[in-house]
């Protein structure tokens, strides 16, 4: 089979068909749910560039997913501007940030740098809390403002006022990120992530220049979450502080841990289970944290390489195991 229509691809191709159907057939409360799923993913895409392909731990992306927030708002209630260049404003700040934060922070190495970027979303969070002229403190921001309607061809245009066309823009920026992180990985430049991530000394004793390169990733990895604290701000209405409270960014590397780090459907696999699994057990909603807690530890103890991880393994084990059987088979 060509590597067009390879099994992966095909496979992509009937979750996206699934994730445009899907909400057609399920209530409001659903489809807010799997909006949110869809947010999330694109917070798990991000951190999956820098941990999952680059090996650089980083508990610091709520604070990215924060300031996108945050950015998209104040500049569209101070600077009376519209969606668009709010959101693209509020991306590109997000990745300035994770350019200037970066630039410190990766000369760090091991626990040293995931300690910084813990400390830099802790204090963004304080920032956003304590700045109240700025940024309302405990009380967020409202009116955040949604898309500007699409004009169609043969007349009449997409409205952005309800709540499945709102999830279906979210989609896009999810298919649509998730295919530029595929192609970056893919690239070059995104082998070059890799091999640092197995061996940072060795990649650079072959002449690549791990910082510049950690630091590229690190930046997309920021815009990447700017865009998602946007898309939440858009869709939500109303920011608070919460949104880049550092505990978040625990909960994205868990939706990581659980889908499988390194991977392409690792972040949508560990979002979708970290959030449907707690929401199917609302009738004891104060559990949800011990069943998140729960998961978390099953996973790191019995599937350490996530759920992605253990089907290729299974996958792999299968293969093997076709090929021993077809060779004593063959065998006189």
């Amino acid at each position: 089979m060509t590597r067009r229509f390879s099994p992966e691809r095909i496979g992509w191709l009937l979750a996206v068909v699934v994730a445009i159907l899907l909400p057609l057939f399920v209530g409001e409360y659903l489809t807010s749910i799997l909006l949110l799923i869809a947010i999330w993913s694109i917070v798990a895409i991000s951190l999956n560039l820098i941990y999952g392909y680059t090996g650089q731990l980083s508990l610091g992306h709520s604070a990215f997913l924060g300031i996108g927030a945050y950015a998209l708002g104040l500049i569209a209630l101070k600077l009376h501007l519209g969606f668009w260049p709010s959101f693209f404003a509020a991306t590109a700040i997000s990745g300035l940030f994770g350019f200037l934060i970066g630039i410190p922070a990766l000369k760090l190495r091991g626990p040293y740098f995931v300690l910084v970027t813990l400390g830099f979303a802790a204090i963004v969070g304080v920032i956003i809390l304590a700045w109240v002229d700025f940024t309302g403190g405990a009380n967020g921001l409202a009116g955040m403002p949604r898309p500007n309607p699409i004009p169609l061809p043969w007349g009449g245009q997409v409205r952005f006022d309800s709540l499945l066309n709102m999830y279906y823009f979210v989609l896009f920026f999810l298919v649509l990120i998730a295919i530029l992180c595929d192609r970056l990985v893919h690239s070059l430049i995104g082998r070059t992530f890799i091999a640092i991530s197995h061996d940072e000394n060795l990649a650079e004793s072959l002449g690549i220049n791990t910082m510049a390169k950690k630091l590229l990733s690190f930046t997309v990895s920021a815009m990447f979450a700017g865009v998602a604290g946007a898309l939440y701000a858009s869709y939500n209405v109303v920011i608070s502080p919460d949104v880049a409270h550092f505990a978040r960014g625990m909960d994205v590397l868990a939706c990581l841990i659980v889908g499988g780090a390194g991977t392409a459907a690792g972040p949508i696999i560990g979002t979708f289970v970290l959030t449907a699994i707690p929401e199917g057990l609302q009738i004891v909603p104060y559990l949800k944290t011990l069943i998140n807690g729960i998961i978390l530890l099953l996973f790191i103890i019995f599937l350490p390489a996530g759920i992605t991880g253990g089907f290729k393994a299974l996958a792999l084990r299968w293969g093997d195991s076709r090929k021993s059987s077809g060779g004593r088979d063959a065998a006189p």
